[in-house]
């Protein structure tokens, strides 16, 4: 039994092992296939890896700028966007981002966040969710040392120094676990899309006999409420507009 547990294990790091092997050397013929100018070329190659269940945020990044270099702005925001799920402290897929969305038509002012919001979010985005969960073991390891300097020191310095610091660490652990698992989550959903329809036309209502509301151009970000098994989604824009659309006229991720 324990030979064919094995022999099992083996064969699953040998696929893993083909499958990295596979998706680096596409990554690299598809970066070619870019600097060359064959875009097309470079978007089938970097779709191969996406089909494989891998992603990362150079690729989503070499997608989205693919994208761009062919004018599909709609599908460079996409890839963008998605990236930035991964790492919203990346300034290059941001810059790249703002590029893309002066290109299309709608300018959407969104609705201004509180301060403490605006600041939480900010925290939050300014490191990559695996980065705060790096953090969140190196301040675990620090807290440790001060729960030991506050057990085993001899010295009332120190074990005030240990205490007060260990509250510290304390407070910085959970903040750096909940910053971790709240991006770890967005990442997870797909609850916001890309309109992908040249014009579309948001109703009042899950029906195309409903009350028209506004009218979306394609590329524009939405965030998705709910979906229905009819094929509609009601969604709500930047400025905080809320509406209904059919699924298919918009990409989620």
């Amino acid at each position: 039994m324990k030979r064919y547990t094995l022999l099992i294990l083996m064969s699953l790091f040998a696929v893993l092992g083909v499958s990295q092997e596979s998706g680096d050397a596409w990554f690299e013929q598809a970066n070619a296939a870019y600097n060359a100018g064959n875009y097309d070329s470079a978007m089938a190659l970097y779709g191969k890896i996406v089909d494989m269940d891998m992603e990362s945020v150079p690729l989503y990044f070499n997608m989205g700028n693919a994208c761009y270099k062919k004018h599909d702005y709609p599908m460079a925001i996409y890839y963008y966007e998605k990236a930035l799920k991964l790492d919203p402290s990346n300034e290059e897929v941001q810059a790249n981002l703002a590029i893309a969305n002066r290109a299309i038509v709608d300018k959407i002012e969104p609705v201004p966040q509180s301060f403490i919001v605006k600041g939480w979010r900010g925290l939050r985005s300014s490191l990559s969710g695996d980065q705060w969960a790096w953090c969140s073991v190196a301040l675990f390891a620090l807290l440790l040392v001060s729960v030991f300097l506050f057990v085993r020191s001899r010295r009332v310095g120190l074990r005030k120094l240990g205490f007060f610091t260990g509250i510290v660490f304390v407070l910085a652990l959970t903040l750096s676990v909940v910053f971790a698992a709240q991006l770890k989550q967005a990442s997870e959903r797909q609850d916001q899309a890309i309109v992908t329809t040249p014009t579309v036309t948001v109703k009042s209502s899950p029906s195309d006999a409903s009350v028209d509301l506004f009218v979306l151009h394609e590329g524009t970000k939405v965030d998705i409420i709910e979906t229905t098994s009819e094929g509609w989604s009601k969604i709500r824009i930047a400025n905080g507009s809320v509406g209904w659309l059919t699924t298919d006229s918009m990409l989620p991720f």
